[in-house]
């Protein structure tokens, strides 16, 4: 929601009053996009902060009978309460930023919040699409990538290294 009050633009506002709420979905589909794009980049760096599994293969792959691994284990460690903390301290923030800023959108906006809920919710049912299109797509890339279809090799490799790169996380 709060993605969706960020880009929701003065213009918007004043053609409410001017042709009413009727507005089609291709008028929207910018400020739709916006978000979208907005709520991914935020979802890379809280999956950034919050993803400690490299960390764990880290500690699985030393041998196990070295006597300098404690001091790794125990840097590791720290690298991975570090990351938490600052998760949890940044998703405290955004979390407080995002209340506030709802909270002043909704008093200041009475009368846009029918639009600005209703909005809302066609950004969080295309958001709940998204990721069967990512991957669909990213399917998509590896099949062709993998079948005849793609006579070069140069080409296969390409089109699978690119679809491994679609979903960051």
């Amino acid at each position: 929601m709060t993605m969706n009050g960020l880009f929701f633009v003065h213009e918007s506002m004043h053609k409410k009053y001017t042709q009413g709420e009727n507005f089609t979905f291709v008028q929207k589909l910018p400020q739709l996009i916006f978000t979208l794009i907005g709520a991914h980049i935020l979802e890379v760096i809280l999956c950034y902060l919050s993803l400690t599994d490299v960390h764990v293969y880290e500690i699985k792959a030393l041998p196990p009978q070295e006597k300098k691994n404690g001091q790794k284990i125990m840097d590791i460690i720290s690298c991975i309460q570090r990351k938490l903390t600052s998760f949890i301290i940044f998703t405290f923030i955004l979390f407080l930023f995002f209340w506030y800023f709802i909270s002043a959108f909704c008093a200041v906006y009475q009368n846009t919040q029918k639009i600005y809920l209703r909005d809302s919710m066609i950004s969080f049912a295309i958001s709940m699409l998204d990721p069967f299109i990512i991957y669909s797509f990213t399917s998509l890339l590896r099949r062709i990538s993998l079948t005849k279809l793609c006579r070069k090799k140069c080409c296969g490799s390409c089109l699978f290294k690119i679809s491994d790169l679609i979903p960051i996380f």
